[in-house]
């Protein structure tokens, strides 16, 4: 049993090689009538071979020809090969295809969740930004309702200034500022500064003063005793 396994791993298709004409059999080890190997699939020896390049087999016309030995170069050199090492060798190369398939599909898959775990956060932020949003222009709408009834939206005052930082709304807020008084305001005109007070010596007594009854008569007394009155006549 062990015998037969083992020859039939050692099977070489060379051993049934022959001409398709006469069935010679192709012997490599020192055959001397030379083989040929036609383009169209045939093997025949040099006693067929037809001169007007005709295969002797299948009669198909103007054929290729190559001189037939265990070295020649592909395709042809794989119709000679036995099934089980072409088998062997196809099996190795869908293993190697499926296993770089394999992996570069890993690789895209992995890029996808990390791009769809991305997307997710942005979806996310994009939420809290329009209720953020929302939020933010309902509080200066109502702000800005409040400053019209409460008249703030009046003229402001002479000295109020905008502030230099921002209230929670993100405005800067009117502030009043003191500035000191300047010389070319009309109100800082000095009043005139009267003269200092008389004192008298010690022992002098004040002058009289007439009250507007007495001087009213002194100088109507005066006046009757000018020339040319009345009485000054008498």
């Amino acid at each position: 049993m062990s015998a037969e396994s083992t020859r039939s791993s050692h099977f070489d298709f060379w051993e049934f090689v022959s001409c398709a004409k006469c069935q010679l059999p192709f012997n490599a080890n020192g055959s001397t009538v030379p083989f040929w190997l036609t383009e169209c699939g045939h093997v025949v020896c040099n006693n067929h071979l037809s001169p007007d390049q005709t295969c002797s087999q299948c009669k198909s016309s103007g054929i290729q020809l190559v001189p037939l030995q265990h070295d020649m170069e592909p395709p042809m050199s794989e119709w000679f090969r036995s099934v089980p090492y072409i088998l062997d060798s196809a099996a190795y190369a869908v293993k190697f295809q499926q296993e770089s398939m394999a992996s570069q599909i890993r690789n895209l898959k992995a890029r996808h969740q990390q791009q769809r775990a991305y997307i997710d956060r942005l979806k996310k932020e994009n939420a809290q930004l329009k209720q953020y949003e929302h939020t933010a222009f309902k509080a200066i709408s109502n702000e800005m309702l409040t400053m019209q009834v409460t008249g703030m939206y009046d003229t402001p005052h002479e000295h109020d200034e905008p502030a230099t930082f921002l209230n929670s709304n993100g405005k800067r807020q009117m502030i009043e500022v003191s500035h000191p008084p300047s010389s070319s305001s009309p109100r800082s005109i000095l009043t005139p500064v009267g003269p200092d007070r008389i004192t008298l010596p010690p022992g002098q007594q004040p002058p009289q003063l007439s009250s507007n009854q007495a001087v009213s008569s002194g100088i109507a007394a005066q006046h009757s005793q000018r020339p040319g009155t009345n009485r000054y006549t008498q």
